[in-house]
């Protein structure tokens, strides 16, 4: 891969001179990119960065899952499993860790820090390859056994950004006697719509929820092509590629 970096032939001007980026990526853009990864890019360099962090790997159902466990030195501390999206990795969390395992003070005034648990989703990075009729409770089902039986944590808390949001739910939904708190920076199901909304009888009477039921409308209706094209079914067998 990095020869067939090295070896592309770019154009010495641009195509369309002078659109900028609102005609694809520029020349200059592609020529940095290209000397990043062909000469700049130090692989000993990141591999070291990686490896100052706790990696293990445990068998669940037949699967080897990957994962970081970072311990505070607080013996109070909060067991904290972050579960990364697509098409990403545990990498997205790296460089919260050391914050998030030293003590705060919360806002109430409380000292609060965290044991971090970064796994690799199923069919990620160094985790194997799921079934073929593998789900996202599939997923939370194994990390909750990661976090109690292997790990021995009898409660947590959980957090999720993109597809990561959907084990996330599932295991404060199915498993909320040890999952105790969640957050997440996506939700897995879309708001009502206007028409489920009236024929529910139901009003929104602040302006916040107007607001946000309007952002809702207009994402669906101008600003989820992106969604749209991961749905089809050309794309689903990349996704089944991936998890």
């Amino acid at each position: 891969m990095l020869e067939l970096v090295k070896g592309t032939r770019l154009p010495d001007k641009e195509e369309y001179p002078g659109l900028g980026s609102s005609a694809g990526i520029g020349l200059d853009v592609v020529k940095c990119l290209q000397r990043e990864w062909a000469v700049d890019f130090d692989w000993h360099k990141e591999e070291a960065e990686l490896n100052k962090y706790h990696h293990f790997t445990a068998d669940i159902e037949n699967l080897t899952i990957h994962f970081i466990h970072e311990r505070s030195r607080d013996k109070a501390a909060i067991p904290l499993l972050l579960n990364h999206g697509w098409p990403g990795s545990f990498l997205e969390f790296l460089p919260v860790i050391n914050d998030l395992t030293e003590k705060a003070t919360t806002s109430t005034g409380k000292p609060v820090s965290f044991h971090v648990i970064i796994p690799s989703l199923p069919g990620f990075t160094f985790s194997s390859p799921p079934p073929a009729n593998w789900t996202v409770d599939d997923t939370a089902r194994v990390f909750h056994t990661l976090m109690t039986k292997v790990l021995g944590y009898e409660t947590f808390a959980t957090f999720g950004t993109d597809f990561g949001a959907g084990p996330a739910y599932s295991l404060y939904e199915n498993f909320n006697s040890s999952t105790r708190a969640a957050h997440f920076a996506f939700l897995p199901f879309f708001p009502l719509s206007p028409d489920q909304l009236a024929a529910q009888n139901i009003t929104l009477s602040s302006k916040l929820e107007q607001s946000e039921e309007q952002n809702f409308v207009n994402w669906v209706t101008t600003g989820n092509a992106y969604f749209a094209e991961q749905a089809t079914k050309v794309s689903q067998a990349n996704v089944r590629n991936f998890i």
